[in-house]
């Protein structure tokens, strides 16, 4: 699955994009300056739980932060035997 969208703080707006994986989650956010990113090999978390939890991170490079917007979400596509071979790993 991939998420993009936007942080906006009091004086930046900072992109960022998620991609959750069967081999884990990323997280990358356009900062001025230079990137924060973050990721883990656990795909336990849903996007969005990873960002909110980052959220506190962001802040401080960026100020306080007014509202997320969420632009895009790309579900991964996958064929019903991917699923079961999925279920049946317990991924």
């Amino acid at each position: 699955m991939l998420v993009r969208g936007k942080v906006i703080g009091e004086k930046v707006t900072a992109p960022f994009e998620i991609l959750k994986t069967g081999d884990g989650i990323s997280l990358r956010v356009e900062l001025p300056g230079e990137p924060f990113e973050y990721s883990t090999d656990c795909s336990c978390l849903e996007p969005l739980e990873l960002l909110g939890l980052l959220l506190p991170a962001i802040e401080e490079e960026i100020g306080e932060i007014k509202e997320v917007f969420v632009e895009e979400v790309v579900e991964e596509k996958s064929s019903p035997l991917e699923r079961l071979r999925r279920i049946l790993r317990g991924k």
